[in-house]
């Protein structure tokens, strides 16, 4: 769901930008913050996810991309390109953030062995979250307008937030995972 966020909004973030009367020095620019900071948010979690521990810290990426969805939507109303960056920055740091965290998780949640079979059966995930964040996305875009798809697109990023507030460890009673943050000695 959040990959599929993700890719919704790069793939009409411009468009949405050109719709809304933003320049092409903007709309260009805000696919530019959103690569730049979608790679360094994913160095970022590292540090966050050892002090806040994973699950908290993916719960935190996950809803900073919803709000961003529903702020490109607020800065595109107000005609505020500078909103519009600062958001598109959000959806870039959101929208990138998360792959590590779920890298991590694997083998947090199913152990050492086998962990690059199942990474790569929770990364395939983006197959299906780049039909629905491309393909439907456009769909979604023909029949509610921009702002519409923005806030489909940031309620899906909430309740994707609110799915991995019950991510539990399996075969553990608690639901308590490996990997707990480290304290600063």
């Amino acid at each position: 769901m959040t990959a599929g966020v993700s890719i919704f909004g790069i793939s009409f973030q411009v468009d949405f930008a050109k719709d809304v009367g933003f320049g092409p020095l903007v709309a260009a620019s805000s696919m530019g913050v959103m690569a730049v900071i979608n790679g360094i948010g994913r160095g970022v979690v590292g540090w966050l996810s050892d002090r806040w521990g994973r699950k908290p810290t993916l719960v935190f990426v996950i809803v900073v991309l919803g709000l961003a969805q529903f702020g490109v939507i607020w800065a595109g109303d107000v005609r505020s390109e500078w909103l519009f960056l600062f958001f598109a920055f959000l959806s870039g740091f959101g929208g990138g953030a998360f792959y590590p965290l779920f890298a991590a998780l694997t083998p947090d949640y199913f152990g050492e062995n086998y962990n690059a079979t199942n990474y790569g059966l929770v990364y395939s995930g983006k197959l299906v979250s780049g039909l629905f964040g491309g393909g439907l996305g456009s769909m979604v875009v023909g029949a509610w307008g921009y702002d519409g798809a923005y806030a489909l697109a940031g309620c899906v990023s909430m309740v994707a937030a609110a799915i991995a507030l019950l991510l539990r460890q399996p075969g553990r009673s608690g639901g308590t995972a490996v990997a707990q943050p480290r304290t600063a000695s």
